[in-house]
């Protein structure tokens, strides 16, 4: 069994109430595929067979909306289920408080009930951070409907996990391939693009951001897609390849996000990530306990085809996360 020191930033529960109430609501299935059955000493015996000593939680896809048109979720549901999670977050903290950590869930769609929820979520149950979604009704991160939720986000210095979503409109739904395959990768791609593309990381710099899985394609995109930083793109982005022979003020923007290890496996993903962007800012995740089939095979892929050694092994499992979270520092003293 491996040392258990982990810090998992993508791990998912699924408390019974919630299905319930999403499944009334018509939502069948998470990102494709079906809720498991969940609960804490569930996580915990993945955990512990897995290295994982402590497991943010956060409610993944669809959250408390959804874009599949026979779903009805009305605004006083989407903040009811919002509280209702995150208390249930809090409570699971609070009786495993070394094994557990906590990702608030917002409803966003409706900015006061938005900032009214994180200032609950963080000052009362005294969650971790806040879980995004990358889109909601197909309204992406970096709008300007949530400029207010984001300026208060900063003004907290808030780390702020994403987590991919569905699609509104859906371009494969032809292929009948689950979203988890190829959207929830392009999704934390789109939005990364869209917050670098409206502006959003340079207006509020103070927020952390984690993407999930590796940050889907932007170690790949990221050259190409930092040119968006660049207002002026035709002049501007000329003088500066001329002068440095990249777009930097993108890349940088890029590289200060933190990426999760969620599902990224072989070689050649790992190898581009760890090219990318600095061994300080890979975090571990699993996405357990949804993906608990496949995540132990990858989990022992990113020491076998990642180049995780001495400090940058520290690092992504667990000290690059006790930045961000220095309250979970008293547990490994």
């Amino acid at each position: 069994m491996e040392p258990i020191k982990k810090i998992d930033v993508h791990h998912h529960p699924f408390p019974v109430q919630y299905v319930n109430a999403i499944k009334q609501a018509g939502v069948k299935k998470s990102l494709g595929f079906d809720f498991p059955i969940w609960t804490p000493e569930a996580s915990l015996k993945v955990m512990d067979n897995t290295g994982i000593k402590i497991a943010m939680l956060s409610i993944t896809a669809p959250g408390v909306y959804s874009s599949d048109p026979e779903a009805s979720f009305s605004e006083a549901l989407s903040k009811d289920l919002s509280r209702m999670t995150n208390e249930i977050i809090a409570e699971t903290k609070e009786q495993y408080p070394e094994r557990f950590g906590g990702f608030a869930t917002i409803p966003m769609l409706n900015p006061k009930d938005a900032i009214e929820e994180l200032h609950y979520a963080m000052d009362c149950l005294k969650l971790d951070g806040v879980c995004l979604m990358t889109n909601y009704n197909g309204i992406y991160l970096g709008d300007t409907l949530f400029d207010p939720f984001f300026k208060e986000l900063n003004k907290r210095k808030t780390v702020v996990y994403i987590h991919p979503s569905s699609l509104r409109k859906h371009p494969d739904s032809s292929l009948q391939i689950p979203d988890a395959f190829i959207e929830a990768p392009f999704e934390s791609t789109r939005v990364a693009t869209n917050l670098l593309f409206q502006g959003t990381l340079e207006k509020y710099p103070d927020i952390k951001y984690i993407l999930s899985h590796g940050g889907g394609a932007i170690p790949f995109l990221a050259w190409r897609l930092s040119a968006m930083a660049y207002k002026g793109v035709n002049k501007e982005l000329a003088d500066v390849l001329m002068k440095e022979g990249k777009p930097t003020k993108g890349l940088q923007l890029l590289k200060q996000m933190y990426y999760d290890t969620a599902l990224v496996s072989g070689k050649a993903a790992l190898k581009a990530l760890q090219e990318f962007v600095a061994p300080e800012n890979i975090v571990f995740g699993s996405d357990f306990y949804i993906a608990k089939a496949v995540a132990p095979t990858v989990i022992k892929n990113l020491t076998e085809d990642g180049e995780f050694y001495g400090q940058a092994l520290k690092g992504m499992e667990y000290a690059n996360c006790l930045n961000l979270f220095p309250q979970f520092k008293k547990y490994y003293e």
